[in-house]
C-alpha cells in the first residue's frame, strides 16, 4: 500500500531530468571544460606537460607550439595551477563530443 501511494506521487510530478538540449543546464561556475589557451602569454616552460598525469599535452621549445589531446585529458586542472603565467585555464565549454579521433587534438 504504501510503494502504491508513494507511485502515484511520482506520477503527478515534474520530471527530475531535463530535457537536454531543448532545455540547457545551468553551468557552475568552476565547471572543468575544454582549454583555453593564450598564445601571447605562453613561455612555453612545459610545466603543462609534465604535470599532465595523462600525458595529453605536448610542448615543443624550439618550434613554439602546443597540442592537448582533450580525448587523453583527465580535466583535473594540474596544467592550469602550475602554469606560471596563467596561459592556460580550463573553461566553460562541455560540449566536445566528436566522432573524429583527430578533432579531439588542439594545437595552440
Amino acid at each position: 500500500m504504501k510503494l502504491t501511494i508513494e507511485c502515484l506521487k511520482n506520477v503527478l510530478k515534474r520530471p527530475f531530468t531535463q530535457k537536454y538540449p531543448k532545455e540547457r543546464p545551468e553551468i557552475p561556475s568552476r565547471l572543468r571544460g575544454k582549454h583555453v589557451y593564450d598564445k601571447d602569454k605562453c613561455v612555453y616552460c612545459g610545466l603543462c606537460a609534465r604535470y599532465c598525469p595523462s600525458n595529453a599535452i605536448s610542448v615543443n621549445r624550439e618550434k613554439k607550439e602546443w597540442s592537448v589531446d582533450i580525448g587523453k585529458c583527465l580535466f583535473c586542472e594540474q596544467c592550469a595551477e602550475v602554469c606560471p603565467t596563467k596561459c592556460l585555464v580550463l573553461g566553460c565549454e562541455f560540449e566536445i563530443a566528436e566522432v573524429d579521433k583527430g578533432k579531439f587534438v588542439f594545437r595552440g
